[in-house]
């Protein structure tokens, strides 16, 4: 009953081919069979939740009242009074002010749209906040995969729909407000996984107990920061040299030297350097 995450929810068509497609799509829409199934003998079942039926049924009225017209419903089979069943629907006439072409339907409608370029339908196409899957139908396959380029979505088939979740090896995803992260493939195992750093000075940090950005602040502090990152990202070649030859004295300070704070040692605090000269702080704390 159109209940697919990644089902078609809107179709875009030529223009010069709109009316002939609207034929051939109402007249298989009302060849479809829904209702309860007692012998294999219907094409669709019910809606799972009554909410959602009713946010189907809420999306289709708001359609037809601002002039969406339904041409082609399917066919009945059985009670259908006691199950939560909507007719599969094709709806013509349609614009994007409407709900059902802004909003997930999660039900069996489907709009027709015509458009007269291939900027105008990639356009439309993309102006949605949804963005799980989409296909191109088209005979010129270079055309289908120049506008699948242009799709803003996380899958776009050409000449078929919504297979790509059975591939294990693609990954499986949407854009936009269609959800984070993607599924299947390596892309899909490393959503698993827990990203570790692990990072260490290249010197031994006996020669470089501290950094230029640690304690203590002060106006000397601040201007041999900017001249680091004049020099990180110069606006100039000779701003390069001017930034370099003034950050290097205030690094080579203030890296070189430890923070000593008068009269720790005395107070009691704790020492800078155990046996064998290397500095116990560097043994001893985890952060």
């Amino acid at each position: 009953a159109g209940q697919s995450c990644g089902g078609v929810e809107r179709v875009y068509v030529h223009s010069a081919v709109y009316q002939k497609f609207v034929d051939l799509l109402a007249a298989k829409t009302r060849a479809l069979r829904h209702g309860p199934d007692t012998g294999h003998n219907v094409d669709m079942g019910a809606v799972t939740t009554k909410s959602q039926l009713k946010t189907i049924q809420e999306q289709v009225e708001d359609a037809v009242h601002r002039g969406s017209i339904i041409v082609a419903q399917s066919q009945p089979v059985g009670d259908v009074s006691k199950g939560q069943f909507f007719p599969a629907t094709l709806l013509i006439n349609v614009h994007h002010d409407m709900r059902i072409m802004r909003e997930e339907t999660f039900g069996p409608v489907i709009p027709v749209m015509p458009f007269d370029t291939i900027d105008e339908a990639i356009r439309l196409a993309n102006d949605c906040d949804l963005a799980l899957t989409s296909s191109v139908w088209t005979c010129d396959s270079s055309l289908g995969k120049y506008i699948a380029e242009r799709m803003e979505a996380g899958t776009t088939t050409i000449n078929d729909h919504l297979y790509t979740h059975g591939c294990s090896e693609l990954p499986w995803g949407g854009w936009k407000m269609s959800g984070l992260g993607r599924t299947h493939g390596v892309l899909g195992l490393r959503e698993m996984c827990n990203a570790k750093v692990v990072n260490w000075d290249m010197l031994p940090s006996a020669h470089i107990p501290r950094n230029i950005w640690w304690y203590p602040f002060n106006p000397e502090t601040y201007r041999g920061i900017m001249h680091g990152v004049l020099f990180v990202a110069p606006k100039s070649f000779v701003g390069y040299l001017r930034s370099a030859a003034k950050m290097a004295p205030f690094a080579l300070q203030k890296m070189c030297t430890p923070w000593v704070v008068p009269g720790l040692e005395s107070a009691g605090g704790v020492p800078t350097s155990g046996r064998e000269g290397t500095p116990m702080l560097a043994r001893a704390v985890l952060l």
